[in-house]
């Protein structure tokens, strides 16, 4: 199994620009699979790390058993220790790390819009996508890096798939429109 794991600031675009080229590819016949960490970390009481990777774990085993070689994973990558477990998480053979970035004005704008009205943690969400917009770029292995803030999914989705074509883990067709 190939991972391509998107990952950015909240707000920064990760769960629409990974479901932009996982719908891409999957109406052009690739088999892929799309996980959310964060929706596998949305509990309560939280659990610790070592669950939610091992849940992530048992989730990718389950998808590579059912045949999917191509997996797209959203993260919040907040340092290159996280990344590491993250990606020994996957199992994946593989792997692209995308990191999306937008200004922390677009961020603030984004979750503010998606974020129902009175919710209790938005000021702390807030205050984490500005710091992990300027934290991020620190990031090292990131194989692709997308801005964001003009550019229409599909057009990222496409740039995803290109990085994708040229690591040689989709089909000579699907390749060949790259």
């Amino acid at each position: 199994m190939f991972a391509v794991v998107l990952t950015g600031p909240p707000g920064a675009g990760k769960s629409t620009v990974a479901t932009a080229v996982h719908d891409r590819l999957g109406d052009a016949g690739v088999p892929n699979a799309l996980i959310e960490v964060d929706e596998l970390e949305r509990c309560y009481p939280p659990l610790d790390e070592a669950r939610v990777f091992a849940n992530l774990g048992a989730v990718c085993a389950g998808y590579r058993d059912a045949g999917h070689s191509l997996l797209f994973v959203t993260a919040t990558i907040e340092d290159d220790a996280y990344g590491a477990r993250l990606l020994t998480a996957l199992g994946a053979a593989g792997h692209l790390l995308v990191r999306l970035e937008a200004e922390p004005g677009t961020l603030r704008r984004r979750i503010r819009d998606r974020e129902p009205a009175g919710w209790s943690g938005l000021d702390d969400l807030l205050a984490s996508a500005d710091r992990l917009a300027a934290r991020m770029p620190g990031l090292s292995g990131a194989g692709l890096v997308l801005g964001t803030e003009n550019a229409a999914p599909d057009e990222l989705a496409a740039r995803v798939e290109a990085a994708i074509a040229a690591t040689g883990h989709l089909p000579p067709e699907i390749t060949a429109r790259c």
